[in-house]
């Protein structure tokens, strides 16, 4: 929002009981009342589609991945611009088993995956994650399925049942330890060429193993990663932004483990750096020009703080003493970007830490 807003957008917000975060910013120029996509899916367009009429919106963004997909299927009923790919596209760069042979066609190496019925061993770290979010309109259905890291065949298989449950299908990938790395771009309609990129290395996640980054500073993007990114957008159709995941482990090859299709939580950090990746995404999709600097390499150094996780990680990691570590995810934040927090812009962090005080 501060980024669509930065660039010269009138931005309006729709959250299922017409408050949020996003909602609480002073940038916020219109609130709306819309159910949740992943509870009522059909309900969820209806709203949206008033909403723009209310609003006169000219481009619609999800949220979240099952925003996303709800919006992507059904775009014909929005009378905005939906700027995403073709559905099956989207689908196709949201299945976790459909990125995964794209990006082996492209040369991204990718984690193996495993049959869980081959799986005896009690000790093996295993990785379990959703192909995709549960079904939208399933009952019992989450607005996401987090990737875990699980002991063990049996935890394995628990894991796997639990996400059967809630309306998702489960996949075993063998576990990467190394450091996260991301790259970010908006690609042009088919993936023809990239507008606008940007790239970071985390020092902290959360949760450990398998979570975001909560540390990170921007870095020199690597043209051989920004090559092979090119390619799998070309190769998936892709237009709009994604951020490509990966881990890094000690032979130095990137393991590619994630496209998320939306905006993420470390965004603040290319923007911050100098890639505005919302206004691009938002100008190639109302078919406005890109100004001269939209493409310009981001600055290295810039760095990024998700204080809560940051402060949850170092209580539970405890690096040294609990207390240095804690102070030091304090110290951290201080001068670094932040997807929440912002001075200039305060109401967003009084209602995340309203929100922690309730939920505790």
């Amino acid at each position: 929002m501060r980024a669509l807003s930065a660039a010269g957008w009138q931005v309006g917000v729709g959250t299922s009981r017409g408050r949020g975060l996003a909602s609480s910013s002073r940038h916020c120029a219109r609130r709306h009342v819309v159910p949740a996509a992943h509870e009522n899916p059909t309900g969820f367009v209806a709203a949206v589609a008033e909403a723009v009429g209310q609003g006169g919106y000219e481009v619609v963004f999800g949220g979240g991945e099952a925003e996303v997909l709800a919006l992507s299927e059904h775009r014909s009923a929005i009378p905005a611009v939906v700027p995403h790919a073709p559905h099956d596209a989207v689908l196709g760069a949201l299945d976790k088993s459909r990125l995964a042979a794209a990006a082996a066609t492209v040369g991204f190496a990718v984690p193996a995956t495993l049959d869980l019925s081959s799986c005896v061993d009690e000790e093996q770290p295993l990785v379990v994650k959703a192909r995709l979010h549960a079904r939208p309109g399933h009952s019992g259905a989450p607005p996401r399925i987090d990737t875990t890291v699980v002991l063990g065949a049996t935890a394995a298989r628990r894991r796997v049942a639990e996400i059967a449950a809630v309306g998702g299908e489960a996949e075993l990938q063998e576990f990467v330890q190394g450091r996260l790395m991301a790259y970010s771009a908006v690609a042009t309609r088919g993936g023809e060429r990239v507008a606008a990129h940007s790239m970071q290395v985390a020092s902290r996640v959360w949760p450990p193993d398998a979570g975001a980054s909560c540390r990170a500073v921007s870095v020199p993007v690597e043209d051989e990663i920004a090559r092979r990114a090119a390619a799998l957008f070309a190769h998936l159709g892709w237009f709009g932004l994604a951020q490509l995941q990966f881990l890094v482990p000690a032979d130095g090859v990137p393991r590619l483990i994630d496209l998320n299709g939306r905006f993420y939580g470390s965004l603040a950090l290319a923007v911050k750096a100098g890639a505005n990746l919302p206004a691009v995404w938002a100008a190639l999709a109302t078919d406005r020009g890109l100004d001269a600097g939209s493409a310009r390499p981001v600055r290295p150094g810039v760095r990024y703080s998700w204080l809560e996780g940051d402060v949850r990680r170092a209580l539970v990691e405890r690096r040294g003493s609990r207390l240095r570590d804690v102070a030091g995810a304090l110290c951290a934040g201080v001068g670094a970007a932040h997807s929440v927090a912002k001075l200039s812009d305060p109401a967003p962090a009084l209602a995340a830490t309203r929100r922690l005080l309730a939920d505790r």
